[in-house]
């Protein structure tokens, strides 16, 4: 042990922290040779334990934490409120993916609440701390670099959240600064309808070639018709959908960019300035693929309707990767699969029958039905599966339930 800050005895030079590793267990992965700060409970074995859970954290992200603490072990007054003010840079690797914190030293920090209004200068590394602030809810409003703005963090357009001060203790806050530059438009198919599905994708010009769309910042269209792509740093950028261009049922159509073209050297860069706030970049698509929609339904063998929720796949049959999937639901007894029409396909469902007793419910027996091919040609608009019983099997002691 480098420091000592309570707990155990002062002569105490070298300890065994146990740690899970993984599987939800809130582990800490700790990695030799590293130095970290160590908040440890002892668990009901009597051994020192440490989780993700608490304050646990590695050198490089102590922040103000290791201040506050000297203070206490040497009798310093406390700070009411302390953290770090540090903006974060987007590295487009997914929605939250950033580059490391820069802090934002001699940054001056304001808090504001009904019980007035109070500030505060960091110091070199961006450490700020507040001294004897009354009880009471405070929102930030520090002095910001142009172009910048205060968030919860990178994947939200919300700002950040009030901290809530019970006027005894200590509270640490980070202040998390990030670009306040935004890109919006809308993904419309060649009639100018909108597409509700529509994920669309965010690629610094720079980037040659395209990384595959799990490692893309990507956006969905939301229902208020629109994708939004926020913190967005100054630069030129693409913005495509399909970026693996693949061909699916769900979205039949190609790799497009802004306008709407499938040529990356043909597309319409985004030039955003610091903090801007850009509109517009729709994209409008075209149908790459003929889809052929097909009612499904699902009856049990004397051919009555099943009216609880039943899971049908389409699966191509010399291409696994072309898979649709439909459901039925209670009342509503066909569902509807998308499928190419110069495919072939082995049409299955499933449903998963459900049971309750006295103490709780939950899924029991899983029956299939038998499978059908579809071949290229086939004009059928609707095809009924049989599962091969009349109702789930009885189980003693449990109700059947429909869901």
């Amino acid at each position: 042990m480098n420091e000592l800050f309570g707990g155990l005895d002062p002569n105490v030079s070298e300890i065994d922290v146990w740690t899970g590793t993984g599987g939800g267990d809130c582990g800490v992965p700790f990695k030799p040779g590293e130095t970290y700060l160590v908040s440890a409970y002892v668990s009901n074995d009597g051994l020192l334990h440490a989780s993700i859970c608490g304050s646990t954290r590695g050198i490089d992200e102590i922040g103000a934490a290791l201040r506050v603490l000297r203070n206490g072990r040497d009798g310093r007054k406390l700070p009411s409120l302390v953290g770090q003010i540090a903006q974060s840079d987007r590295n487009f690797d997914g929605l939250s993916g950033t580059n490391p914190p820069k802090p934002l030293p001699n940054a001056l920090v304001r808090v504001k609440s009904e019980q007035g209004a109070f500030e505060t200068q960091a110091d070199s590394e961006g450490l700020y701390a507040f001294y004897g602030l009354p009880k009471g809810r405070y929102e930030f409003t520090p002095d910001l670099p142009p172009g910048t703005t205060l968030s919860w963090y990178i994947g939200s357009d919300s700002t950040l959240p009030p901290v809530e001060l019970s006027g005894s203790g200590c509270q640490e806050r980070n202040i998390q600064v990030f670009a306040a530059g935004s890109i919006q438009g809308r993904v419309l198919d060649a009639s100018n309808s909108f597409l509700p599905d529509a994920l669309v994708y965010i690629v610094p010009v720079a980037e040659k070639v395209l990384q595959n769309r799990q490692r893309l910042y990507s956006a969905s269209q939301s229902k208020e018709g629109f994708f939004k792509f926020v913190h967005i740093p100054p630069g030129e950028y693409l913005v495509l959908v399909n970026p693996d261009d693949s061909r699916t049922p769900e979205f039949p159509f190609q790799r497009t960019f802004h306008p709407g073209v499938q040529d990356r050297d043909a597309a319409t860069l985004v030039t955003l300035r610091a903090g801007e706030r850009i509109e517009g970049v729709d994209i409008r698509l075209q149908p790459q693929f003929a889809l052929r929609r097909l009612g499904v339904r699902v009856v049990w063998a004397d051919g009555r309707s099943i009216d609880q929720f039943v899971y049908v796949v389409a699966k191509g049959t010399d291409n696994s990767e072309l898979t649709s999937t439909a459901s039925t639901d209670k009342g509503v007894s066909v569902g509807e699969l998308k499928i190419f029409p110069t495919e072939q396909y082995e049409v299955q469902a499933k449903l998963t029958c459900r049971y309750s007793d006295e103490r709780s419910e939950g899924p029991g027996a899983t029956l299939q039905s038998t499978v059908l091919g579809l071949k290229p040609g086939d004009d059928r608009t609707e095809i009924t599966l049989t599962i091969p019983a009349t109702s789930c099997p009885v189980v003693p002691g449990k109700t059947s339930i429909n869901n």
